[in-house]
């Protein structure tokens, strides 16, 4: 059956069914409590493989420690992506892959080659564990002075896990609200967020830099990524504590407003924690929240969004286009025209899914909006496309996100934009299509733009 599908809907058909398969292990009587319905467990499970955050049920109150075990579970293999195990697994064991099976593992992360497969899997492996237990270790620090060691240590290793793998899922039904004072836990999780945000690829050219010593200086890449996410931060902290300054941080002092600045910037891409309340954000504040959303972190790391080097690549293309260039250079380099062109698809594909889901969700959720507005739908729909998992809260219930208002269907719409979020919408455009060489040569015609 596998042979006639394409890598892309290999990819695609084994998220759906790991997230299914978490679903039904969420459905167990002794991981939940009280009534667990389908739907929820669905969206449970999706939110967690797709490592968003959003959640229909109190993760905190309603699951029992198995359930929170088979939560962490779901997020971390999401987080580094389910073909990066599986590979690794059939690899131990000395199973052979078939190159349909490796051109999926490939689509997990652009750009890797059939060679360079396992080496960039075992160090994934190695980097996501190795930050996330230096993670664990200092969030314990500050945790064992509130809870029991074992307490404050399953704390510890599960809120980095998630932070690593820009989750958002958290042991506290208020999230980091409580700990917004505690600098350590703060900058460790929002460091662990950065740290799994810029991708896999800058951590080998790092290695190969700084420790190997065969390359001469860091690849287009790296100094993109690091651009971009310097960017990004700073310019969010200061607007975030220009706008929200005597709104939703008004009661704070100087110096925690400047700490939640930095830590709304940098959960907006795409982690899903939160130390202040995100209904209380002020217009700017949310629109500044939804455009972070939307860009996230960068390729090959276990972010969403369309990517820091996606936004980088169409801003300077626009610039270049303005000034009359046919080319587009940054750092002495020229971006290639097909990573322009993928850029393009990657920004206008993306918004277009947006602009869809928005559409559907103001049909299912119409009453809702009628009463409080359109404002937290929007964000909503922006957290779900960026894997994020910040969100207004629900209208009727404590500790959950929007979406446990919605209706049935306005669930599965949007679970159905957090797995295009997590796959990407360009990879399903693709996973649709058949390409076929094209037989014959139309002449152009008179075609007016603008």
């Amino acid at each position: 059956m596998f042979k006639k599908l394409s890598p892309l809907k290999i990819l695609i058909i084994g998220y759906v069914g790991f997230i299914t398969f978490g679903a039904v292990l969420l459905l167990l009587p002794f991981t939940h409590r009280g009534h667990l319905g389908f739907t929820d467990a669905f969206f449970t499970s999706t939110s967690a493989v797709c490592v968003t955050g959003l959640i229909v049920k109190d993760t905190a109150n309603f699951f029992t420690p198995i359930g929170k075990l088979i939560i962490l579970f779901l997020l971390q293999i999401g987080g580094i992506g389910y073909m990066t195990v599986a590979t690794l697994l059939l690899f131990f064991f000395k199973g052979k892959t078939s190159l349909k099976f490796r051109s999926a593992a490939v689509q997990s992360f652009p750009e890797l080659t059939f060679s360079s497969l396992k080496s960039f899997f075992k160090t994934v492996i190695i980097i996501t564990f190795t930050l996330e237990s230096l993670g664990t270790i200092l969030v314990f620090l500050a945790f064992a002075h509130r809870f029991a060691y074992p307490k404050a240590l399953f704390y510890s290793l599960f809120n980095s896990i998630s932070a690593f793998c820009n989750a958002g899922f958290s042991t506290f039904a208020e999230s980091l609200v409580n700990f917004r004072e505690n600098p350590l836990v703060v900058l460790t999780i929002a460091f662990l967020i950065i740290g799994g945000g810029i991708g896999f690829y800058v951590y080998i050219d790092l290695y190969h830099r700084y420790i190997k010593k065969d390359k001469k200086r860091l690849s287009l890449h790296t100094r993109s990524v690091f651009l971009m996410t310097f960017i990004l931060l700073l310019g969010g902290t200061l607007l975030f504590l220009f706008s929200e300054y005597n709104s939703a941080m008004r009661d704070l002092s100087i110096k925690s407003k400047i700490l939640q600045a930095f830590f709304q910037a940098t959960t907006t891409r795409t982690a899903g924690f939160n130390t202040i309340d995100q209904s209380k954000l002020s217009p700017f504040g949310a629109l500044l929240s939804m455009f972070l959303m939307f860009v996230g972190g960068s390729p090959g790391g276990t972010a969403g969004g369309i990517k820091t080097t996606t936004i980088l690549a169409v801003i300077l293309w626009q610039f270049s286009y303005i000034k009359g260039r046919e080319k587009v250079y940054i750092a002495g380099y020229k971006i290639p025209e097909k990573q322009i062109k993928k850029a393009f698809s990657v920004f206008l594909l993306s918004g277009i899914t947006v602009l869809f889901g928005t559409l559907a969700i103001a049909l299912t959720e119409h009453a809702g909006i009628r009463n409080h507005g359109f404002m937290p739908y929007l964000f909503e729909i922006f957290s779900a496309f960026g894997t994020v998992g910040l969100s207004f809260g629900s209208f009727n219930t404590p500790f959950v996100s929007l979406s446990h208002d919605f209706t049935i269907l306005g669930k599965w719409i949007i679970i159905l934009i957090m797995l295009i979020g997590k796959v990407g919408a360009l990879s399903l455009a693709f996973s649709m299509i058949d390409f076929r060489k094209e037989q014959i040569e139309y002449p152009e015609g008179h075609y007016v733009v603008g």
